[in-house]
């Protein structure tokens, strides 16, 4: 029994050796929490200008309610960018992301666990005693492994916060953009409205003339003709209104949400935009964010092949035995464990890694390209509606109104006949509803303009901040478990 009780004891004190050794050389793991990550990820946020905080559209409930807008107050942009930032699940997806990524960080700054074997014989020759055995082994190939590991993770990490930000970028710009949609929606519906009534009052004129025997009958079923026409295109204003109304509660999160509520903002509204193609694209070099995680990216692909390099090395372990045999005679065997790279010699790893580097490139590259086409394209478009808004609304939209109200004196006159005054109202209808479309073609192009500048027009704010990832220390202490 007190054997039995020394054996314990030994093999208690060995586990306990081990085990320390293995504590003491993670001294400095890194903490689990992702605060000052998801934190820069806000502050890369900052650019998508809502009436709330990135941080704090977070910090609420994905599917809990809005703190700037219950659902049917008047809805403008920047508490519709507010709820989205809440509400929309790919940016939690995104978020979600950082998380893991920080995790697989601390992952990979540990060590391998130490291997602890033990054995215990039977004597079968007929002597007393029993053989015992008892082995560490501990991997010492990953204190050259693991500065690659740890820099591809803490690469991946920075890469997905950039993402996020992205991301965040992006669900900005389509809401802004689909509650644009809506405002023209709303404005083409009261178009409409009033081309019911004009269609009306002169389908009225036209059958008291038809009464008086003024005009034949034909002019009155021309005049119901074009009323019931403005009738029908009432109708599909309407139902416009609800679904460009769906489609922005879709991207905010709340796809079955109430459409009893109206968009209110300027279409399209007054933002600062740099006058020239090279402050643009300067202002685009700096703050995309998808450049900055495809650099990320190469950094992390080269970090992995610095650990496939590795594989050129032997594998290293170091095991500790303490045996005793039949006899009762103790030992304590050391050892060392060598895995020659004979066969794998590292250089089919090392080309595959290469080649990933090259394709990486490739990506940043492209991407590159990509933002300053879409500085370019998207800055000509944004021009292009401008210009021809301007023209519509301060020259077209005057003379139709003006022909129109002319038109309809004149045919009460009996100066011009009905296919005249038809044919003004609807070119009046047809340039107003024009401007709202380019006004909305101009509100498209001013967001993608600013979504290919990196989220905003600000340098300050659109500027990529370099994200430093904090190891966070922790004591570790051994208690005497004897």
């Amino acid at each position: 029994m007190h054997a039995s009780l020394t054996d314990c004891a030994l093999r208690t004190r060995t586990f306990r050796t081990l085990l320390a050794a293995a504590l003491l050389s993670v001294a400095g793991c890194a903490s689990l929490d992702a605060t000052p990550e998801l934190r820069a990820a806000a502050d890369a946020s900052r650019r998508v200008a809502g009436s709330i905080g990135p941080a704090e559209a977070w910090a609420l409930p994905v599917e809990g309610a809005s703190p700037v807008w219950n659902g049917t107050t008047p809805l403008g942009y920047d508490d519709a960018v507010a709820v989205a930032l809440q509400g929309n699940p790919a940016l939690r997806r995104a978020l979600a992301v950082i998380v893991e990524r920080r995790a697989r960080y601390v992952q990979e700054g540990l060590p391998p666990n130490p291997t602890v074997g033990f054995g215990i014989g039977i004597a079968v020759d007929g002597l007393s005693g029993a053989p015992m055995m008892v082995q560490g082994l501990q991997m010492l190939s990953w204190l050259w492994k693991n500065p690659h590991r740890v820099a591809a993770a803490e690469a991946e990490l920075r890469g997905a916060v950039y993402d996020a930000a992205f991301e965040c970028v992006g669900a900005m710009m389509r809401t802004r953009i689909q509650l644009a949609g809506v405002l023209a929606a709303q404005e083409l519906l009261e178009y409409d409205r009033q081309y019911v009534e004009i269609t009306g009052r002169t389908m009225q004129l036209v059958e008291a003339q038809v009464e008086a025997g003024e005009l034949p009958a034909l002019e009155l079923d021309r005049a119901q003709l074009e009323h019931q026409q403005a009738i029908e295109a009432l109708i599909a204003s309407e139902y416009a209104v609800q679904n460009s109304k769906l489609e922005l509660l879709g991207t905010m999160g709340r796809p079955t949400g109430s459409t009893d509520w109206i968009a209110v903002g300027a279409l399209p509204p007054a933002w600062s935009i740099p006058g020239d193609e090279q402050a643009l694209l300067d202002l685009a070099a700096w703050g995309r964010l998808d450049v900055a995680s495809a650099r990320e990216t190469i950094l992390a692909l080269q970090a992995e092949l610095g650990l496939a390099e590795t594989r050129r090395f032997p594998e290293i372990g170091v095991r500790v035995e303490y045996r005793r045999n039949a006899s009762d005679r103790e030992s304590i065997v050391p050892g060392m464990s060598i895995t020659i790279p004979v066969f794998d010699n590292g250089d089919p790893a090392v080309a595959i890694q290469s080649a990933r580097i090259e394709a990486a490139t490739m990506t940043l590259l492209e991407t590159l390209e990509s933002a300053q086409r879409d500085v370019l394209t998207g800055f000509t478009r944004y021009r292009d509606a401008r210009d021809r808004a301007a023209i519509v609304r301060t020259e077209q939209l005057n003379h139709a109104i003006a022909a129109q109200e002319r038109s309809d004196a004149a045919y009460r006159e009996g100066v011009v006949d009905l296919n005249t005054l038809l044919m003004t109202q609807r070119r009046r209808i047809a340039v107003e509803r024009n401007l709202v479309m380019l006004e909305l073609s101009t509100m498209k192009a001013m967001c993608e303009l600013r979504l290919a500048v990196g989220g905003s027009f600000d340098p300050e704010l659109d500027a990529v901040a370099p994200i430093e990832i904090e190891a966070r220390s922790h004591d570790v202490e051994l208690e005497d478990a004897s």
